[in-house]
């Protein structure tokens, strides 16, 4: 083979290596991101006749993690998270959803607010 189809080809086989690490490379860039992990599962309460299913729930999180609730109820009220102050209304056959960061730690109870009936205790750990 003649010295300059040597250089052609050894030119072209370049051409095909630096397309490849260009090909390569450009879709790396594109593959997505990996998801973040989706955090504490969501904790519910269940509500019946005004009163939580099982007792009185108790939640536990770190200071700093993410609260993630929710109140199924057959029985019409107003969610109250003491402490936090949070307020949210339920409605008959209905679910409420809460999701916040715990900023503050101690116990804090969680009720029917009409009722005055504690259905959770939030505590929050240092």
């Amino acid at each position: 083979m003649p010295r300059n189809q040597r250089i052609v080809l050894l030119g072209l086989a370049a051409i095909v290596v630096v397309v490849g690490v260009v090909i390569s490379v450009s879709g790396d860039s594109k593959k997505k991101k990996p998801a973040k992990p989706a955090g504490p599962a969501e904790q519910l309460i269940r509500v019946v006749n005004a009163k939580p299913v099982g007792g009185v729930q108790k939640i536990t999180v770190h200071k700093g993690a993410a609260v993630r609730l929710a109140v199924q109820s057959d029985t019409a009220d107003e969610i109250h998270i003491h402490g936090y102050d949070f307020h949210k209304t339920v409605t008959n056959g209905g679910t409420v959803h809460f999701a916040f960061p715990a900023k503050i730690d101690g116990v804090f109870v969680i009720e029917l607010e009409k009722r005055a009936q504690q259905i959770a205790s939030l505590r929050v750990t240092p």
